[in-house]
Parts: structure tokens; sequence; C-alpha cells
């Protein structure tokens, strides 16, 4: 596997200013960022390392695909680079195959949720750097603010999402008392759970609900006036002159209700580079990664919004999506990344997946995915 190597800010010699005249310490970053993203990041490096010579930062490409594999079979070999830039999901995987270290650096700044997903056995093995979470967007042309849940799906023209998966509509569950664990064992047939998928199925079948891939492109044409969608998309809505509102869902909810996290990258350092020598500039560059600045610029580039609490407070930011999602990044459930949870929500997934279309009533597919809980559970954790 060929990876694409992007050298920024690099330094052949040693720089004046640095103790001793050392030449720079080379911090080697991994990462899955194309197009736009890849070249913000590049800009950003160049900054970073023109603000601290004693470091020369080499960024290369990973494909998302193929990231974990590259970077485990890298680091075996004794390999690797010194930070990984990656999502989530790829992070958590590193962490299962003891491909990193916890963190050098550490991040008061992020949202609660976002660094609780990167907590495993009460240590951080990733700081969030860029994330996003469901919002409900609304047409100010043709619609109005819903007052609850009730409301909204009775509004002439109905919902759309989609997906109907737990990502999407969390706050909604978990406001209505859904829940996966109970005592430390698998709840899936909760009460509160089938509750909420009948109520997920009577909405699809009364046509109020609308499951559409483009449902995007639906709401921005005006043929939907509701939309549940990340808090990215508000970029996109704006480019395209789409006259739109949003709301936390859990202002639907009367207030209750936590949403999970969506699409979030996450920097790790690796545990073969994380030595005494390398830390303080390992330190040096996730600080400098996580400034609001960066982050901010990194959201020019792309659509995901940051993971600094620090970048809501700041006065350009008082306006459109972002006092909406920092309520709702607030309100984020702090999922730690070695609660069983993360397990279970896949399997909620396929039974609500498995009933709206059609294929099983909401008793039988929530009984099937209890059946399933405890062997997926008794699995190792990462």
């Amino acid at each position: 596997m060929a990876i694409f190597l992007l050298v920024t800010g690099c330094a052949s010699a040693p720089q004046a200013g640095q103790p001793g005249g050392l030449a720079p310490a080379v911090v080697d970053i991994w990462h899955s960022l194309q197009g736009s993203e890849a070249d913000a990041l590049q800009t950003q490096v160049q900054t970073i390392t023109k603000a601290h010579p004693e470091v020369m930062i080499k960024l290369n490409y990973v494909p998302e695909q193929t990231f974990v594999a590259f970077a485990y079979q890298a680091e075996a070999g004794g390999e690797g680079p010194e930070l990984f830039i990656a999502s989530r999901e790829n992070l958590r995987q590193l962490y299962a195959q003891g491909a990193l270290a916890p963190t050098a650096y550490s991040d008061h700044e992020g949202f609660p949720a976002a660094l609780a997903n990167f907590r495993f056995g009460g240590k951080e093995y990733a700081l969030p750097w860029l994330t996003d979470v469901p919002l409900l967007y609304f047409r100010t042309d043709t619609a109005s603010v819903p007052v609850n849940l009730a409301d909204l799906f009775t509004a002439k023209g109905g919902l759309s999402v989609v997906a109907t998966d737990f990502a999407t509509l969390s706050a909604w569950w978990s406001g209505q008392g859904g829940r996966l664990m109970n005592g430390g064992n698998p709840s899936l047939e909760d009460p509160n759970n089938l509750a909420f998928l009948q109520e997920l199925s009577t909405w699809k079948n009364a046509k109020v609900l609308r499951i559409d891939a483009s449902a995007l492109s639906a709401f921005a044409g005006g043929q939907t006036p509701y939309l549940v969608a990340g808090a990215s998309s508000a970029k996109l809505l704006t480019q395209q002159n789409v006259p739109w509102g949003s709301v936390p869902l859990s202002d639907l909810a009367g207030g209750q209700g936590q949403p999970l996290l969506g699409t979030t990258l996450g920097i790790a350092n690796s545990q073969i580079k994380t030595n005494e020598t390398m830390m303080q500039a390992i330190q040096t560059v996730e600080k400098a990664l996580l400034t609001p600045d960066v982050e901010g610029a990194m959201l020019q580039a792309g659509r995901l919004l940051p993971a600094n609490m620090g970048y809501y407070r700041s006065p350009e930011v008082q306006k459109g999506v972002f006092p909406q999602a920092n309520l709702a990044f607030t309100k984020a459930w702090a999922l730690e990344g070695t609660a069983p949870e993360w397990k279970l929500i896949p399997l909620q997934d396929k039974a609500w997946g498995d009933v709206l279309a059609g294929n099983a009533t909401p008793e039988n597919a929530l009984a099937s995915a209890q059946g399933q809980a405890g062997n997926t559970l008794s699995k190792a954790q990462p």
C-alpha cells in the first residue's frame, strides 16, 4: 500500500533560536484528509512550524479504508508516525491493537462528550479535533419552530431524514427514556425502547417521517419543511441560499435527551514513537492543532465543526448554526470509549431498520437484538 507524502514546514539545517543549535525534532503525522481539508492542514502546519522552529512536521496521507491496517503494520515493524489524525472509529481500532499511547497533551477545552469518546480505562488516548452533532432544521419561509415532537409530526409536509439510525435520533430516543443498559445488563427490550420504535413506525406509516438518501437536497429545494441533519450541513445550506433555522433536537423533548456525536476526528500519539525524547515536540504540535484558530480554519475548508469549546466563545460565531451546535455539543452523551453501549448501538440500529423496512414487528426486532446482545458483549472490549 502506497502513501502519498506531503512534507510541510521542513528544515534541512538547524534553525536560529533553537536551544544549543539543535536540529528541529521531526513529527510525522498520518491523516486521511483530502482535497481542501488536506490543503488547509498543510497551510496550518506551515504556520505552526514558523511559530515553533524547534519542530519540523511531515504530513502523510493514508486512505481512510486502509488506515488501521497500514498503521498497525508499520508500528509492528517499528515504524510509523508520531501522530495520527483519524476518525473516531479508526482510533478506537488502533487503541484496541495497542498502537496508541495516552495523549501527550491534556485538552482542557474539548467538549466533555468528545473527550469521553476517546477515554479508555480512565485515560485519554486521543484528543477531539473536529466533530458533528444532529440538529433539527426548518425552512423559515414555510415552517416555524415546532413546540414538541407531537407538534412536529402533525406539521404539514412532515420530517425528512437520511437515516433513522441511533446517530440521527439518539436525542429523541434518550429524551423519552430509552436505554441500552440497565444494571450492567443489556436492556434492548426496555419498554421505553419499544414505545419509541412503535412511535417511529407510526410516523413512517403515516408518511410524516420520510427516510430519503437525498433528504438534504429535498430540504434545500423546498420539498420538505423539516430536516434532521448534522450541524455541519448548515454550511452547504447557506451556500445554496436556503432560508433555514435550526434548534437542538432536545428542545423538542422538553429539554431532555442527549445526542450522540456524529462523525468525529481525533488526534492521537503513537505508542511506538511517544518517548521522552519526542514528548515535548509531540505536545507542541498537539497543542497547536487544538487551538480555536486552527480548528476554525479546518471548518472553513471542510464541514466538520471544532470540538473546542473556546471556539464558540468567539464574537464572530454568535450567530448562524453555532449557538445551537454549541448547546447540542454541551448536552451530548459522554459515552466513554470502552462503554458497552458502543457494541449495542449497531444491534438497535438493525432492529429499527428491520421494523421500518416492514420486515419485523417492533417486539420481534428488539427481542432478536436482545438475544444477540449477550454474545456481542462477551467479546473482548477495545
